[in-house]
C-alpha cells in the first residue's frame, strides 16, 4: 500500500532541517570562538614572554654602560654602546635595538636652572636652534614658566590662568617636565613646531651639558653664533676619528678653525655648558616572541659605574 507524505510529515522534516542548520551554526560558533579563546591565549602568553625578554635587555644594558663606564672618562659615537644592535635570533622570537645618547640633545628642564647667567645661556641656544629652522619661540618664556616653582609670568610667559581658559582646563606644571611631549601643551607651542624639534629635545631629571662628541648637528649649531655649519660639519667629521677627549680641545679645534681668542670660546661655551661624557642614554628596541611584537622604550642614568633604570614604556605592535 502506498503511504501519502502528509503536510504534518513535510512540516516535521523542514523542523529537523532548521534544528540541525541552527546546531551546526551554533556549533560552527562555538568552535570558532574557541579557536579565537586559544588564540588570544597563545597571543597573551607570548606577550608576556617578551615582556620577561624586555627586563633580558635591561640587564644587557646596564652590563654595557657600567662595562663602557669602567673603559674610558669619555662618551662618543665609535664606542660599542653607540652601535645598533642588529635583530638577534633565540628561540621563539628576536631582539634588536639601539643607545641613544640623552645628552647629545637639548635638555629643555636646562631652563629650570636656577642661575640667571646658566638660564640665559640655556635660552640663547634654544632660540638659536628654533631660528636655525625658522621656527616660532613664542613658547620658550611660557616653557620658563612652566617650569619654575612660582605661578607669577615673566615677560612673554604664562602660568595657570592662561592654561584654565583651555578645553580642557590645566594648570602649569611649576616643576621640571618628565617627557618631552609635556611641551605640547605650552602656551604659543604648534604642531609643526613641536614635531620638527622633538627628535632633538629631552626631558632629563636634573641640570645637564651637551656631549659634543654626540651631539646632533643641529644642536652643535646651536651653541653659539660662531658655530656655523662649515664650522660643524668639519667637528663631526674629525669626531668620529678623534673625539675630544676633555671640552678644552674641543674649544681648542674651535679656536683653530676660527682663529678666535680662547677666552671668547670659553666664556660661550664654559664646561657648565658643554662635556665629552655623557650620563643619560635612552634604548629603543623592538622585541618578537611567537605572535606578539613589542616596541620598548627605557631611560637610564648612569653615574660611573652604576646604572639606573629611570623609566620604561613597552608598547605593543598592531598588526
Amino acid at each position: 500500500m502506498r503511504v501519502r507524505n502528509t503536510p504534518q510529515q513535510g512540516f516535521a522534516l523542514l523542523s529537523v532541517l532548521v534544528v540541525v542548520a541552527l546546531v551546526a551554526v551554533i556549533a560552527t560558533g562555538i568552535l570558532y570562538q574557541l579557536k579565537l579563546d586559544i588564540k588570544r591565549s597563545s597571543f597573551l602568553q607570548h606577550q608576556s614572554q617578551a615582556i620577561v625578554v624586555s627586563a633580558g635587555i635591561d640587564a644587557w644594558v646596564k652590563k654595557g654602560l657600567a662595562f663602557d663606564a669602567s673603559q674610558n672618562e669619555t662618551d662618543h659615537l665609535a664606542e660599542a654602546w653607540a652601535l645598533p644592535m642588529f635583530p638577534i635570533g633565540f628561540e621563539g622570537g628576536e631582539i634588536s635595538g639601539q643607545l641613544f645618547d640623552m645628552q647629545g640633545r637639548f635638555n629643555l628642564n636646562n631652563l629650570a636652572t636656577a642661575d640667571e647667567v646658566q638660564q640665559r645661556r640655556w635660552r640663547a641656544i634654544l632660540e638659536r636652534l628654533l631660528g636655525q629652522q625658522d621656527l616660532s619661540s613664542d613658547w620658550v618664556a611660557p616653557l620658563i614658566d612652566w617650569l619654575d616653582a612660582d605661578n607669577n609670568p615673566i615677560a612673554g610667559g604664562a602660568e595657570a590662568d592662561v592654561y584654565l581658559l583651555k578645553t580642557p582646563p590645566y594648570r602649569a606644571a611649576n616643576r621640571m617636565m618628565v617627557l618631552p611631549q609635556e611641551a605640547r601643551l605650552l602656551a604659543g607651542m604648534s604642531d609643526e613646531v613641536f614635531g620638527t624639534l622633538l627628535p632633538l629635545l629631552s626631558t632629563l631629571p636634573q641640570i645637564t651639558t651637551i656631549n659634543v662628541n654626540t651631539a646632533q648637528p643641529q644642536i652643535l649649531q646651536a651653541l653659539a653664533d660662531f658655530m656655523d655649519v662649515t664650522l660643524v660639519d668639519a667637528w663631526v667629521e674629525l669626531r668620529l676619528l678623534e673625539p675630544a677627549t676633555d671640552t678644552a680641545s674641543f674649544r681648542q679645534f674651535i679656536q683653530q678653525q676660527t682663529g678666535r681668542d680662547d677666552s671668547e670660546i670659553q666664556q660661550v661655551l664654559p664646561d657648565s655648558v658643554i662635556g665629552v661624557t655623557t650620563a643619560f642614554f635612552k634604548l629603543q628596541g623592538q622585541i618578537e616572541y611567537g605572535s606578539a611584537r613589542l616596541n620598548a622604550r627605557a631611560l637610564y642614568y648612569r653615574q660611573n659605574q652604576q646604572v639606573n633604570l629611570l623609566q620604561r614604556w613597552i608598547a605593543l605592535v598592531d598588526e
